[in-house]
């Protein structure tokens, strides 16, 4: 066996289609299937289970994964350590639309992977086409189909203010919000888009009182009495915990945020990076504001 056969093997396995695996690998889908059999014949082991025209890993497939992934990143870490050592890395561009206060935890995440490499961070771009020039994206754009995603948080949004009135009751209708002195972010930021969508859906207009395009700045007039807002209930709840909350219902608010890699192609490190994302977000996760 061979390194091609054993990385294709993990693409195969990883995404679940020989056709993506191949894809992944830059590789034609029969070059694929041929290494996977070569592998399998000299193995002496089914890798995968056939199932209609699909593929399905199976028990041995998943044992002898876990062993190729540690050794391909024992490989390339080596590859790494003796290649141009002392070549400065370049920046590692990261966007991140959403969840802006968790942006410390994203990037001390990056960096103790990335050690010696400077880190860009964007917070807002104007085009979606932009998102292909960065390393790393978390948003709540729908991924590019030709990119490595992955979900990190599905969160609930409240509704919080720190007038006391709100805590008459935890929850509240989409209809007893209309009129009320809102301070949201501006037109066209990623939750001002989820939220749009949910009252348009409704035949909803909000009274948007007070808007910013930085969402630091919502949260500071929110904490400090202005208004009522929008509460993403893990991503801010921070600020959540200084002010009364109810949640929306029937049909709450929910947002889905996703990490989505810049390169087509997966190498140890950005392996690891996405990871170690997802880990801090499900942290998160269980700090989840509750009503």
């Amino acid at each position: 066996m061979n390194l091609a056969q054993l990385q294709g093997f993990v693409y195969t396995a990883q995404t679940g289609s020989i056709t993506q695996g191949a894809r992944q690998a830059f590789i034609s889908q029969p070059a694929m299937t041929k290494m996977i059999q070569e592998l399998e014949k000299e193995l002496g082991v089914a890798l995968f289970d056939r199932v209609g025209r699909g593929i399905q890993i199976n028990d041995a497939g998943r044992l002898f994964l876990n062993y190729v992934e540690s050794g391909l990143d024992q490989i390339e870490e080596g590859i790494e350590a003796v290649a141009k050592p002392n070549t400065q890395q370049r920046p590692i561009r990261l966007l991140v639309e959403v969840a802006s206060a968790l942006i410390p935890d994203i990037i001390k995440t990056i960096h103790a992977i990335y050690p010696n490499a400077p880190i860009q961070l964007t917070q807002r771009i104007t085009a979606v086409n932009e998102t292909r020039e960065f390393d790393f994206t978390i948003s709540t754009r729908q991924p590019r189909r030709d990119r490595r995603s992955v979900p990190l948080l599905n969160e609930e949004i409240l509704i919080g203010s720190a007038n006391p009135d709100l805590a008459a009751s935890t929850f509240i209708t989409p209809n007893a919000l209309v009129g009320q002195p809102i301070v949201s972010l501006g037109y066209h930021t990623p939750l001002r888009d989820t939220l749009d969508q949910y009252f348009d859906q409704r035949n909803l207009r909000l009274n948007f009182q007070y808007e910013s395009d930085d969402p630091a700045s919502i949260r500071a007039m929110l904490a400090s009495g202005i208004g009522v807002g929008f509460i993403p209930s893990v991503t801010w709840a921070e600020t959540g915990k200084q002010l009364h909350l109810a949640r929306i219902t029937p049909d709450p608010p929910f947002r889905t945020i996703y990490l989505t890699e810049g390169q087509p192609k997966e190498d140890v490190r950005t392996r690891k990076v996405a990871n170690a994302l997802v880990a801090l977000f499900v942290a998160a996760r269980a700090q989840a504001l509750k009503v």
